[in-house]
């Protein structure tokens, strides 16, 4: 890896010199001198111990050019390294890895502020995606197929999101000498073509998070079974952590704070262990036929016990679209479960979002790229089963190849029918390849190493399980948010749901009801409008 530092804009890099990936990581200093985030960090725990004004500990801080990161080492022993590190805020880009795996970062950290860049404002024309290293697979016919895979997507994006424009234009009768419709008519195109991206394809994100989230999400990128994220894992503390790599002129802000880094495998191991145990009690999955839209496959319930919540989760890694009869556990199971969880969790190795849960239960099939846009409401308490190693991935494709996918919701007009019979002819034939490329692969690869690359593979299109929580709070600040004009109409349609379901549930919801507009894929006036 090689790194460097722009002092004139106060930005250090590390990025990979491996031949099959151009990972890159940055990081935004707040003070090019001093070790900001250190200092902060320093005085606020002074400032817990003190009965003087933050100013005068400050000062006294200053005056007497106090080391904060030395001094730190000495205050772990009295705070514990967690509440110290969580007053030191990084800010870090990471760049080119597979959006998939973008996803997965926000997925992992419920506390994280963060962006991804849009597929809107990228250029497909050559498209950059992550390709199988040699290491792990030399056989040249099966890398070479992965790559005619999102190749043959590619051009299907190309291919429709032309046509798509044009199409939109004349339905919604669309003027592009005026700067709002055609705006509009170029984002909702890219809105509806970016079903077909695979999710191998390259994407950047940025996100602050602290030194103490910074530290867990680089020991669980350690331990993943994917090598992108091992990857990326290693970048990460390389660039922010106590590393050998010396960049020069870069004074790392918080390298004591980026601790306890080496790979958790806590979650691997006990889920691991639970998942021998069920599959003895699972029943077969169940035939999945796909309804026909993300809103038709939803449900909303008041929820009492997260035990049986947890159980769900675990049933899904076996069967990701359901099982033909629901697994049945007792006082004797729920022990076990317990006696494997404590014996691998505690307060340093947290269960993650299996083990999440919440009052309202929202739960469904979605394609992937709406639960991209849902899976940044972290007040959420998220699980998606496809986001774990764990995921049993021929079951998450056992199914016909056209009920893997759900379109966008201007598909459903009924003048757009043509259109989307090419959409769906596209589909299909993708997934086709993609099971028959898994099968192939496994001759050749690892199951990790299948499993992986098999997953970057799925288009944006990918209809997959979701099981969410919230409080009344979380779910009317959603919903008022993501039902409005100006977002995809993917799910401003899938929100409007849950709070119809919402309200069939309990009357108090009502009046939320009353005041949000029905989205309406057909109107031309939602169309135009981004507000």
């Amino acid at each position: 890896m090689k790194g460097t530092f722009r002092k004139d804009i106060q930005i250090a890099s590390i990025e990979s010199e491996a031949d099959w990936n151009q990972f890159k990581v940055c990081t935004l200093l707040q003070n090019i001198n001093q070790k900001q985030p250190s200092i902060n960090a320093y005085l606020g725990a002074r400032y817990s111990r003190s009965s003087d004004s933050i100013v005068d500990i400050a000062s006294d801080i200053i005056k007497n050019n106090t080391d904060a990161a030395q001094r730190l080492e000495a205050i772990f022993h009295g705070y514990g390294h967690k509440s110290v590190g969580d007053m030191a805020q990084l800010f870090v880009c990471i760049e080119n890895i597979p959006m998939l795996s973008a996803m997965k970062i926000f997925y992992l950290n419920s506390v994280i502020s963060g962006q991804e860049r849009s597929t809107r404002y990228q250029n497909f024309e050559e498209p950059k995606y992550i390709k199988i290293p040699k290491e792990i697979c030399n056989n040249q016919e099966i890398r070479k197929e992965y790559e005619n895979i999102i190749l043959k997507q590619m051009d299907d994006y190309s291919v429709l999101l032309k046509k798509t424009k044009e199409i939109f234009k004349e339905y919604f009768n669309i003027n592009e000498d005026i700067k709002e419709e055609k705006s509009a008519l170029q984002a909702r195109s890219f809105d509806c073509a970016r079903y077909l991206l695979p999710y191998g394809v390259q994407t950047s994100m940025a996100a602050v998070m602290s030194a103490r989230n910074w530290s867990e999400l680089i020991s669980y990128l350690n331990a993943s079974d994917s090598i992108v994220d091992r990857e990326v894992g290693k970048l990460i503390y390389n660039l922010l952590g106590d590393s050998d790599v010396d960049i020069d002129g870069y004074i790392r802000e918080a390298d004591g704070l980026v601790r306890h880094t080496e790979a958790n495998y806590s979650r691997k191991n006990s889920t691991k262990e639970i998942l021998e145990s069920l599959r003895k009690k699972v029943s077969a999955q169940k035939q999945y036929i796909n309804k026909g839209s993300e809103s038709d496959s939803c449900t909303v319930s008041y929820n009492d016990n997260a035990v049986e919540d947890l159980f769900t989760h675990y049933e899904l890694l076996i069967n990701p679209l359901g099982s033909e009869s629901e697994l049945e556990f007792d006082d004797e199971d729920s022990e076990y479960i317990g006696e494997v969880l404590f014996k691998n969790h505690n307060q340093h190795n947290l269960i993650g979002n299996l083990g999440q849960s919440g009052s309202i239960k929202i739960e469904g099939m979605s394609a992937l790229c709406t639960l991209k846009d849902l899976n940044r409401h972290r007040s959420f308490e998220r699980f998606i089963p496809l986001l774990h190693d764990e995921i049993d991935i021929d079951n998450e494709l056992n199914r016909d190849s056209k009920d893997c996918f759900f379109l966008c919701n201007y598909l459903d007009i009924p003048e757009m029918s043509e259109l989307r019979k090419e959409y769906e002819k596209a589909l299909i034939g993708t997934y086709n390849m993609i099971k028959r490329w898994r099968s192939d692969s496994l001759k050749v690869m690892s199951e990790e190493c299948s499993q992986e690359f098999t997953r970057y593979l799925l288009p944006h299109a990918h209809a997959t399980r979701y099981c969410f929580y919230a409080s009344i709070d979380d779910l009317q600040y959603t919903i008022s948010l993501r039902s409005a004009r100006g977002g995809h109409i993917a799910y401003r349609a899938l929100v409007y749901k849950w709070l119809e379901l919402l309200n069939s549930n309990d009357s108090m919801w009502y009046s939320l009801l009353k005041k949000i507009e029905m989205p309406d894929p057909a109107s031309k006036v939602q169309f135009i409008d981004r507000s």
